[in-house]
């Protein structure tokens, strides 16, 4: 029988070997992320790349030079991190996980046992990179995988602190409270406030997001023209499938929700991991002044940055997961009807409380249109069917009216927008 002594050296002696299957494992255990961003690969250091920052405008043609526009190119820095991660580790638990026996009763050590070994090692610590990705925050002084470079979630964060993100920057959307009845509302509206320079895009969010958006879509018996082959949502209803959601491992927690798209501007710098081309990184296995143990130490660079946060690449929301159950729907987002002018259009919608504890002031805009509900109570709301709101549009002549319903409860969190037309024609 091998003794553990046996195993330690079988490994140390196989550290030049495997070293490109090694380094190529943390590319693959951070996959689930990186197949939606830019990858930029043997990238040390830092990167750096000009975006224009301001819209530029055409105007009549005159022979005198008056430029009006002063277009602003704005750096974008991508920079990597050095990671090194160093261990004494003793083999016998890894042999126990992926053999089920005890290292004392293994009969040899065969070359695909130590490949085994050092394999399912880097596994374990690659797949930890993925949460820094998403969340990670600097602190060269710590010892965490999330300390070693900033995160999204993080860049985010102090974007906004600067005034980059934020309700006058327009790229941000306060959600409030998130749960499983509110989810698709909540989540068109980070669709529908996007600058419409992002046509189409994936929306990032963590797993428990995407869980509330899938058991509200379910409850609006649509079709499942938006799911693949599993039942899951796999796009926003409503936007034609121009937004993916995107949920990666890493993401729960961060609080943010991130729209762009992510092969353009969501960039990952690495170096040091991935295929025998590409790994230039260390991996060495040695046996320590412990005979039963191995020392391993591997190293590799990476970072994560936003192109660019403006709002023409970038839309964001904030968020809280709330399981309260206080929360409110409506029976429709738009209502897009039709009308004889001189004769008022009616069209209905419910507005459908659950657990709501104060008032619902109703609020109508737009010429020629008007509600006949300016409160609703709790007890209406949140009655079975909830309560039934009429609204009119009223026009002399032919005409398209357009405006919004909204209906808006601080107290318990509620803003619900409505976009409504009619297009009149003659009589």
């Amino acid at each position: 029988m091998v003794s553990k002594v046996q195993i330690c050296q079988a490994l140390a002696e196989s550290g030049t070997r495997y070293r490109a299957t090694a380094l190529a494992m943390p590319l693959i255990m951070i996959h689930d992320s990186i197949q939606h961003l830019n990858v930029v690969t043997q990238l040390r250091g830092k990167e750096i790349q000009g975006v224009i920052d301001e819209d530029g405008n055409y105007k009549p043609y005159k022979t005198q030079w008056n430029p009006s526009d002063a277009a602003e190119i704005k750096a974008c820095v991508l920079e990597t991190k050095h990671l090194q991660y160093e261990a004494e580790f003793d083999p016998e638990p890894i042999m126990k996980t992926l053999y089920s026996t005890p290292a004392d009763k293994i009969p040899m050590v065969t070359q695909k046992k130590v490949k085994e070994i050092c394999v399912a090692k880097m596994g374990v610590i690659s797949e930890n990179l993925n949460p820094c990705i998403w969340q990670g925050v600097e602190d060269e002084d710590a010892t965490t995988t999330l300390s070693n470079f900033d995160g999204f979630a993080t860049i985010a964060r102090k974007q906004r602190a600067a005034g980059a993100i934020g309700l006058t920057a327009g790229n941000l959307v306060q959600l409030g409270g998130i749960n499983q009845y509110n989810a698709g509302v909540k989540l068109k509206l980070i669709w529908k406030r996007r600058n419409k320079k992002i046509k189409k895009g994936d929306m990032f969010l963590e797993d428990q997001i995407l869980t509330f958006y899938d058991d509200w879509y379910r409850n609006q018996n649509f079709n499942n023209a938006n799911t693949n082959t599993d039942g899951v949502q796999q796009y926003l209803y409503g936007t034609e499938k121009k937004c993916k959601l995107v949920s990666c491992y890493g993401m729960d927690g961060m609080g943010w929700i991130f729209l762009t798209d992510g092969k353009k501007n969501m960039r990952i710098g690495i170096d040091g991991i991935g295929t025998v081309e590409a790994a230039t990184g260390d991996f060495i296995l040695r046996t320590g002044n412990n005979p039963k143990t191995v020392q391993m130490f591997t190293d590799c660079w990476m970072g994560v940055n936003f192109t660019s946060v403006d709002q023409r690449f970038l839309m964001t929301a904030t968020y809280n997961i709330n399981d309260d159950s206080v929360y409110a729907t409506v029976s429709t987002e738009e209502i897009d009807t039709t009308g004889t002018a001189g004769t008022a259009k009616t069209a209905t919608i419910d507005f459908q409380g659950y657990n709501l504890t104060s008032a619902t002031t109703v609020t109508v805009s737009g010429t020629g249109i008007s509600c006949n509900v300016e409160s609703i109570s709790a007890a209406d709301a949140n009655a079975n069917g909830g309560k039934t709101c009429t609204v009119t549009f009223t026009s002399a002549n032919a005409a398209t009216l357009t405006g919004k319903l909204r209906f808006v409860n601080a107290t318990d969190d509620i803003d619900l927008e409505v976009d409504l037309k009619c297009v009149f024609g003659a009589a």
